[in-house]
């Protein structure tokens, strides 16, 4: 176990990042899961509400996709203002709009209003993920952000299984409840529960490690030097630092191309089970938890891992591989249920673990203001790719009648972004 020593007794590093872990982890799964939630019942909804509404596979995709314009625009705004303001009440504000205008969903009755709504959870919940990556960025040194990462984003899995079943279940045991349908009952209850993680984010979190009072003044002291070592060996310490330095453009453009393939998977794996040949909506549910629940499983792992000396560079090539083949298994056997759905997990699998080491590879370069901006701006700009891939799909699949196509389309984009990564963190790779 490693310690230091100082004018106090000993401190258990290991001990102490674990105590850390334990108190603030969790809530930032919390909010991630709602996120991610959020971002999968709108691919279940789809199920019911595109055609009781009418809406054709384009458009429904621009309406999935637009959220991701509300969050390109009010992302790096809100990564500044936690930064000001402090992470609790940010973060309880970001969960308490999107709550609302999700359960606004539920009463949409035509394109224009599904268009507008989803804007404006985009732009409520613009600075989630950066705000995170931010966050954290205050707390864990370079030596434990593959682990605190893994744990952080082990919540976009959970979220995902969860989604699957939750969703299935709501609508169609709710259908027809109060006369409203089960896409309008899964909007507002998922809604309401959003809502209601608000409280716990402002009497849960805290701001800082000074703001910590469960840590003693030995472990905060200790805490701090880490992370004013992390900074002096950061590459870019100001806003206009993150805005000038090179990597921050190969980074936006690398996350765009890879987050092109994970909405690829978050919006439309119930239609390609669909498309696959199963038709009960709770079936579709079950099985669309189990590439999320191997990722999940995986993430864990790959997080602590990568933090090993000279490691991550290998293990993001290998995950990025391991996303283009699954992507291009599943096109090629998207006739066979068991095929496509293996492929659809190794590209869960890889994404998930991709982006794990993508944002620890990140916190080598940007520190202070720099994070704010840069994560803000990678994270907004990477997300475009939020808005291209469902409405790429649903212009592919209204075109040729399958997804298969979109599929080839998916995997070339990851392959793009694994190169592009490879130059971006060739430094911090060493």
């Amino acid at each position: 176990m490693t310690t230091i020593t100082g004018v106090s007794p000993i401190v258990a590093v290991d001990r102490l990042y674990t105590k850390i872990a334990w108190r603030i982890v969790p809530i930032l799964i919390l909010i991630f899961f709602f996120a991610n939630l959020d971002r999968a019942n709108v691919g279940f909804a789809a199920l019911q509400m595109r055609q009781e509404l009418g809406f054709s596979n384009a458009a429904y995709g621009l309406g999935a996709g637009i959220f991701f314009l509300g969050y390109f625009l009010f992302e790096i705004p809100s990564n500044v203002a936690l930064q000001k303001v402090g992470a609790k009440i940010w973060f309880a504000r970001i969960v308490l709009t999107w709550g609302i205008a999700t359960i606004g969903l539920a009463f949409v009755t035509d394109t224009t209003w599904f268009y507008v709504l989803r804007f404006v959870i985009g732009a409520a919940e613009a600075g989630t993920a950066p705000g995170v990556m931010l966050y954290l960025s205050q707390w864990v040194p370079d030596s434990q952000r593959g682990r605190f990462n893994s744990l952080y984003w082990v919540s976009v899995p959970i979220a995902f299984v969860a989604a699957g079943p939750l969703s299935g279940l709501i609508m169609t045991q709710f259908h027809g409840a109060a006369g409203y349908s089960g896409w309008q009952w899964l909007f507002a209850i998922e809604g309401g529960l959003t809502v209601l993680v608000a409280p716990l984010i402002l009497f849960g979190l805290a701001n800082d490690i000074k703001d910590a009072k469960w840590l003693t003044d030995d472990e905060k002291r200790v805490a701090q030097d880490a992370v004013t070592t992390l900074a002096r060996t950061a590459d870019a310490h100001t806003y206009r630092d993150a805005l000038r330095k090179p990597e921050t453009l190969l980074a936006c453009l690398a996350y765009f191309f890879l987050l092109i393939g994970y909405y690829g998977i978050a919006f439309w794996l119930p239609q390609l089970i669909k498309q696959a040949g199963i038709s009960d909506t709770m079936t579709i549910g079950w099985l669309s938890a189990l590439p999320w629940f191997a990722a999940g499983l995986s993430v864990v792992f790959v997080g602590p891992f990568s933090d090993g000396p000279g490691r991550r560079g290998a293990v993001r090539t290998i995950a990025i591989l391991v996303t283009g083949i699954g992507f291009g298994m599943s096109a090629y056997f998207s006739a066979s249920i068991p095929l496509s759905l293996f492929g659809l997990t190794m590209a869960a699998v890889g994404i998930l673990s991709a982006s794990t080491v993508f944002w620890a590879n990140l916190a080598r370069i940007y520190i202070g203001g720099a994070a704010a901006v840069g994560f803000a701006t990678i994270n907004s700009i990477g997300n475009l790719g939020g808005f291209v891939s469902p409405y790429m799909l649903g212009l592919i699949t209204d075109a040729t009648g399958s997804t298969v196509l979109g599929m080839y389309a998916i995997a070339a984009s990851v392959a793009i972004s694994g190169v592009l990564m490879s130059v971006c963190f060739k430094k911090s790779d060493a």
